[in-house]
């Protein structure tokens, strides 16, 4: 059934319409959509949760964009949003009711504000979680800006509610005339259910996992993650540093890139150096292995608002190294940011990280609070805006008053396997 409705037990319940991303298990999108998001509202028994799926192929492959496949994410949007609009006939919809677009990028939502303003709703809010857009110069909707910034701030006129990852991003937004309400809240992981994926390995290896000479780079290769600088932090450091391997990886089939030559020159320092090794279609137990034995996650990152790759390599107890620019200062320690984008800062960053290894549990601990705020914000209908990286106390005391979702003592980070 395209649409699934979960635990329809009454009318009195207020609807929450999720309009989730392609879950497309090679991203982070199916965990994100179909495993960490339900979950979390599922805390919220005065909320009915309604997963508006749309038409999608699980064995689509990427052919042309960076996150998803740039025709299958408008077709994956255009289908939700006809499937929501026939709920919306059919008087499945009432004031009061909720929408939440895990994307800013819908494409055909014009289309229920049209049937929404028409039909006579006045209480309709809506939410979204905005993980780029052209506010950014580095992104690559920045050349769209011209014609994609009039359906930004038009959407921005709809809503209640705006999540980003980090305070420049929503400072971005601002200067670019946002005006809705925005919440810092990281980029939303459920840590239990993550680390539940490595939970029968930790439990045959025990808690003390052996860490390997690796470094481990899985960003994608992408103009906006800047992979040349990283294969020549690579090639400098392997020189240096005889007894490491570097790690390149993707859940993907094969490594891709929009970036004219970097897929060349990538295949050919794999064949000139043997120890810069390419891991493609990795499992997410695979990858996250992975990031358990390695000693450092690299990245070079020219426009990342917090990054996937920092979130799930510190939840797996990897040391970090990353550029000090944009969103990463706010939330990683001053000795594990280079200089950006010199060479020999990136690689004495990592001969320091090395030297000095060091985990990072808060990072992954602050985001899981913060997917935690999304549902209390929106299930509480709490407007004055928040920041977890700034007031992570205060973000916890709120769960904690919470009659209906108190939350639990903080477990430390092996525990939870």
């Amino acid at each position: 059934m395209i649409i699934n409705l979960i635990e329809q037990k009454s009318n009195m319940k207020r609807n929450l319409f999720y309009f989730g991303l392609e879950p497309l298990k090679a991203r982070y999108t199916y965990q994100l959509c179909k495993e960490w998001m339900p979950k979390t509202f599922a805390e919220y028994p005065d909320l009915n949760f309604v997963d508006i799926e749309g038409d999608f192929d699980p064995d689509c492959e990427i052919k042309v964009g960076a996150v998803l496949d740039a025709i299958g994410r408008g077709k994956y949007s255009l289908s939700q949003c006809q499937n929501f609009l026939n709920l919306l006939y059919n008087d499945k919809v009432q004031d009061g009711d909720i929408i939440f677009l895990q994307d800013y990028w819908t494409p055909g939502v014009e289309a229920i504000w049209y049937a929404l303003d028409l039909y006579g709703y006045k209480d309709i809010k809506v939410y979204t979680m905005c993980h780029a857009q052209s506010v950014d110069e580095y992104d690559f909707t920045y050349p769209m800006r011209d014609w994609m910034r009039p359906y930004e701030l038009g959407l921005d006129k709809r809503l209640t509610g705006i999540f980003v990852g980090s305070t420049v991003h929503k400072e971005q937004l601002r200067e670019a005339g946002f005006e809705a309400p925005i919440h810092v809240v990281s980029l939303p992981i459920h840590l239990k259910q993550a680390c539940g994926v490595l939970k029968d390995w930790y439990t045959a290896n025990g808690d003390e996992v052996e860490k390997k000479n690796v470094i481990v780079y899985s960003s994608r290769l992408d103009k906006e993650k800047n992979p040349f600088f990283m294969m020549r932090v690579a090639e400098e450091f392997l020189n240096e540093n005889p007894d490491y391997e570097w790690h390149v990886t993707t859940s993907g089939k094969s490594f891709r890139s929009m970036l004219p030559g970097v897929m060349d020159a990538l295949n050919e320092m794999a064949k000139e150096q043997p120890r810069f090794k390419l891991l493609s279609g990795l499992t997410k137990e695979e990858y996250y292995i992975e990031l358990s034995t390695c000693r450092v996650q690299f990245n070079s990152s020219l426009q990342d608002y917090v990054s996937w790759t920092v979130i799930e390599s510190t939840m797996f107890g990897a040391d970090i190294v990353f550029p000090d620019f944009r969103s990463f200062p706010e939330f990683i320690d001053q000795d594990r940011l280079y200089k950006p984008f010199d060479l020999q800062s990136a690689v004495d960053t990592l001969e320091t990280a090395i030297a000095n290894p060091r985990r990072h549990f808060d990072i992954s601990e602050t985001s899981d609070l913060g997917r935690k705020m999304e549902g209390y914000i929106i299930a509480r209908d709490y407007d004055k805006e928040i920041n977890v990286w700034h007031e992570k106390e205060y973000c916890e005391e709120l769960l904690y008053q919470d009659v209906d979702n108190k939350i639990k003592e903080r477990t430390p980070q092996l525990e939870l396997f």
